[in-house]
Parts: structure tokens; C-alpha cells; sequence
């Protein structure tokens, strides 16, 4: 386990983490004024949160989104505090659920104390279910408006294979050329799958591969991701484009959307699931005859997906 040394420098404490064999060497050739701090509720706040989200990341194999919102839930409760979250109350941290009232935050300071200080503080705190609510899902003619009104190739492109693909946009965000197969129009999964969200092989119609196959003719991607847009930015333009259609369409609509016309089409819901990374690993691994790519592959092509294609219904 590594161990921090503080220094000093200019009136400042700067706190490093170090393996704890060299901690000795670093803190005798630094001088007076630094030590090695080896009990983590003396860690400064930016220590402390490099430890929580290491933990996340390398002991809990969580995904790279779920651990930026824990840090950032936990590093409001440190500014709420004041101090180390390892000497709250139970009623401080009920004052700060109390203001903070998204129930991520409740799963974070979970996480914070349940797993990684070791403390039964937080696990009286629940998570409220979510009542479902109804979908409505824009029209074909909103989505073909909205398309045309984008400006990019890259959000054109993001646009028709979130549509088309029902993936999550950070796992769009995300896709190298390595994980598309053009040819059989097929994203595969990636390798690091996370504890809780579940990627497997998803396809892409014909109108998102021609625009791909226009994108891949303007430049070459090798060994990095295929979109330079930030996923924020592509929320922000979606919902800019969608304004005039009086139909806010964001990267959950479109995922939404993907969902109710598979369903439309006669595409069975486990199916649908599948495709939007909703099945349990286990489920996959029991029923791989089921879930295996070439089924999958031919249960989409049979559907025939169409998200601008003004011969389809609307």
C-alpha cells in the first residue's frame, strides 16, 4: 500500500504518494520539513480522494463515469465537513443528504464509508426507487430535423449511432476503429466492463455506416479515439439542434428512441436489452447460444432499423 509524505514549500503542505519502501529514502533526502504521514485520516483532501478513487478504479473495477461522480459527491461532503470524512457524525452526514439530495450522492457516501473506510456510519442510508414514468419518444420527421439542423460531421455521426445502436454515449465517446466492425456494422464490447453497467455487442444501421465511412474519408483515427468532440458537447448541440421541433432530444432520448421502435418492430425486449447493455454478465455467459453476436446480428438486420429514412413510418 503506498504511503504519503508531506512536505512543506512555500507555507503550503503538498502531499505525494510514494511506495512505502521509498518513503524513508524520499522524506531523508527532502529535509526537516517533510514526513511520512501513514495514517490515511491525516492524508490531505486531494490524498485522500487519489486513494478513494484508486480504490474504485483498480479494487472495485467501477467504471470511469460512476467513479467521477463519487469524487464528485465525496469531495462536496469534505467541503461541507470541513474536515476528514472518517470523524463525521451520523447527523452531520444526514444534514448533507439533506442538501444534497441527489441519490448518487447517497450511493457514494456508501462506497466512501462501507467499503472503503470500513464503517457501518452510512449503511442506515437508503436509495429511493425511482418511479417509472412513461416514455415519449420523438417522432421520425423530429429526429430528421433535428439531424439536419447539427453541423458536424462528428455530432451528425454521434447522432445516428446513439439512435441506431441504443449504446450509452460514454460508451460511444469512447470507440476506437479497433472496436468497430464496419463491415458487419457491429460495435464490440469493450474489455474493462464495469461491475454494474454492462456492455455487449451492439450493431449500427446502414445510414450511421455511410456517415461513418464519410467521417473515416476525412481523417484517420490509428490508435485513438474516433470522436475529438467531448461527450457534454454533443448534449449541448443535440439539445440546440432539437429546439426548433419543440422535442428536446438529448443522448438518453435517442437511446429511448432506439428501445420503443425495436419494440415496434418486433424485436422481443430481451433482445433490446441486450443491444443497450441492460443483460447481467451471468445471464450472457448461461444463455451465450442466445445472446452470441451472430444471433444478435441476425435478429437486427431482420428489424431493419430506419431513424431518418422518410419511406419508414413516422
Amino acid at each position: 500500500m503506498a504511503v504519503a509524505a508531506k512536505s512543506v514549500y512555500q507555507n503550503h503542505p503538498i502531499y505525494v504518494l510514494v511506495p512505502r519502501a521509498a518513503v524513508e529514502a524520499l522524506v531523508n533526502s527532502l529535509g526537516p520539513q517533510t514526513e511520512a504521514i501513514r495514517n490515511p485520516s491525516d492524508f490531505g483532501p486531494e490524498v485522500f480522494l487519489q486513494e478513494f478513487s484508486d480504490a474504485c478504479r483498480i479494487d472495485w473495477h467501477l467504471r470511469p463515469l460512476t467513479i467521477k461522480g463519487h469524487l464528485l459527491h465525496i469531495r462536496r461532503l469534505i467541503d461541507f465537513l470541513g474536515k476528514h470524512p472518517r470523524y463525521a457524525s451520523l447527523q452531520e452526514l444526514r444534514r448533507f443528504l439533506d442538501v444534497n439530495k441527489n441519490q448518487n450522492a447517497v450511493k457514494a457516501i456508501r462506497v466512501l464509508y462501507g467499503r472503503f473506510i470500513g464503517s457501518d456510519l452510512a449503511s442506515g442510508f437508503k436509495v429511493h426507487r425511482t418511479i417509472p414514468r412513461p416514455v415519449v419518444v420523438p417522432s421520425r420527421a423530429q429526429l430528421r430535423e433535428t439531424y439536419n439542423a447539427l453541423e458536424t460531421t462528428e455530432s451528425r455521426v454521434m447522432f445516428l449511432l446513439l439512435a441506431s445502436s441504443g449504446k450509452r454515449i460514454h460508451e460511444v465517446a469512447e470507440l476506437t476503429p479497433e472496436k468497430i466492425d464496419l463491415e458487419k456494422r457491429m460495435i464490440l464490447p469493450d474489455q474493462e466492463i464495469g461491475r454494474t453497467k454492462v456492455q455487449w455487442v451492439s450493431f449500427f444501421n446502414d445510414e450511421a455506416k455511410a456517415a461513418l465511412d464519410e467521417m473515416f474519408d476525412e481523417w484517420w483515427f490509428s490508435g485513438r479515439k474516433i470522436f475529438t468532440t467531448h461527450q457534454d458537447t454533443f448534449s449541448k448541440k443535440f439539445r440546440k439542434a432539437s429546439r426548433p421541433t419543440g422535442f428536446k432530444i438529448t443522448s438518453q432520448t435517442l437511446r429511448e428512441w432506439f428501445s420503443c421502435e425495436m419494440g415496434r418492430l418486433g424485436v422481443q425486449d430481451r433482445y433490446v436489452d441486450a443491444f443497450c447493455g441492460r443483460v447481467p454478465k451471468k445471464i450472457i455467459a448461461r444463455h451465450y447460444t442466445d445472446y452470441s453476436p451472430e444471433r444478435l446480428r441476425e435478429i437486427y438486420e431482420k428489424a431493419d432499423l430506419r431513424v431518418l429514412d422518410e419511406g419508414a413510418n413516422p
